[in-house]
């Protein structure tokens, strides 16, 4: 006798349709999201290749950040440098323009005639006033009015961070506490008087040479960093570079601190002619003047006008080649970090070429064939709708109907 079981087909029919609303869930997911699948088990074999693609993509997206806030701070130590630069060469032209000619202070010159000689002379020997004229006050203002606004810039921050302070970022690289002012004061009085002992009055060649240098080892009176008011990490010499990590295996420097040559020898050159000891070039007298008559202030060394004008102009022109030559710095400070720009740039470049080809495989193990996803879904659907009509006609059979 053969018997009719319709329970084992009911239930081969309910695993059938169970099985094609799961494949219909996951090709309904996969439609909406565009990925094979939800977890990184439903790749199978391709589990390896999509984990470390991703990896590498990530570790590169790092280092592309790392460049891009880089990038940024150079551009803003470039925008600060390049400011910097451009108050240093209207110093420089203002110096370049003042006039060699006079001792620009006002009143008039004091001539002195020797009372035990026969002939008449015309030895000039300074001037009965001591105010500056307005070329050498306008030179003056100009180099005060930049001078604050150049350490300004020295202090150029991206947050909490000194960009001009090398490793040492969080200290404010320079500061204006005055010292060079009382410093630069100390060194034109000494320069002036010559009244004072040998050992103490300097000459041209001696402030000249305390103005350019920076150690006391090298000159007793050296205008060091410290007296400028940089940083102890700066004067001292310690402070570490800054770096940028691009890569696994190399970092590029883009270094600037505040206290390269070339800044300090503005800031102290400006400072220089601001000075308010600066004026008179030349000794003021009061009138009628005598030999050995003291002076109303002091003017350069020299006993004559001429030498007095000799020796102030030959710091100046000191000064004047000084601040040319800081100029010219300056620009290979700039160059430097162009370039390190420019490499951190072109390695960022090859990263993107790199993340762009990560991707790819990353797409190609985990993203599904949409237009092969929309044909298996329709499929599906017309198989799971023969499903549901053979079930219902399934159920309407019944034994008794059979026998």
């Amino acid at each position: 006798m053969t018997g009719i079981s319709t329970l084992g087909q009911a239930l081969t029919r309910i695993n059938l349709i169970n099985d094609q609303n799961i494949q219909l869930n996951n090709l309904t997911t996969q439609l909406a999201t565009g990925k094979i699948t939800q977890r990184f088990s439903g790749l199978n074999n391709n589990i390896l290749a999509s984990k470390r693609a991703r990896a590498n993509f990530q570790s590169l997206d790092t280092y592309i950040n790392n460049i891009k806030n880089a990038d940024r701070r150079i551009n803003q130590m470039l925008a600060a440098i390049e400011e910097f630069q451009a108050q240093a060469e209207n110093f420089a032209n203002s110096l370049v323009q003042f006039s060699q000619e006079s001792t620009h202070q006002k009143g008039e010159v004091i001539y002195y005639d020797d009372p035990l000689t026969t002939t008449v002379e015309i030895t000039q020997v300074g001037m009965n006033d001591s105010e500056p004229d307005i070329d050498l006050k306008t030179m003056q203002d100009l180099a005060s009015n930049i001078f604050n606004f150049m350490g300004d810039l020295l202090n150029v921050q991206e947050g909490d961070v000194y960009l001009l302070g090398g490793a040492d970022s969080l200290t404010q690289p320079y500061n204006n506490n005055g010292t060079l002012d009382a410093a630069l004061s100390t060194l034109i009085t000494n320069w002036k008087d010559e009244t004072l002992p040998a050992a103490t009055n300097l000459t041209s060649d001696e402030l000249i040479s305390a103005l350019r240098s920076r150690n006391v080892a090298d000159d007793p009176y050296a205008v060091t960093d410290t007296i400028i008011g940089y940083s102890a990490a700066l004067s001292a010499g310690n402070v570490g570079d800054v770096f940028i990590r691009v890569d696994e295996r190399i970092e590029v420097k883009y270094t600037a601190l505040a206290n390269e040559r070339a800044f300090r020898d503005i800031m102290v050159a400006a400072s220089f002619i601001k000075n308010e000891n600066l004026p008179p070039i030349a000794d003021a007298y009061a009138e009628p003047y005598t030999p050995g008559d003291p002076t109303l202030a002091d003017g350069a060394p020299g006993a004559t006008l001429d030498d007095m004008k000799d020796n102030f102009y030959q710091v100046f022109n000191e000064l004047v080649g000084m601040v040319n030559n800081a100029l010219d710095d300056i620009d290979t400070i700039r160059f430097r970090l162009e370039s390190a720009r420019a490499r951190i740039e072109e390695v960022r470049r090859t990263h993107i070429a790199d993340q762009n080809a990560l991707q790819n495989t990353i797409d190609d193990v985990e993203n599904a064939d949409l237009n092969d996803v929309a044909v298996k879904i329709n499929m599906l659907q017309i198989q799971l709708d023969a499903s549901y009509r053979v079930t219902a006609s399934v159920q309407q059979l019944s034994l008794v109907n059979f026998l």
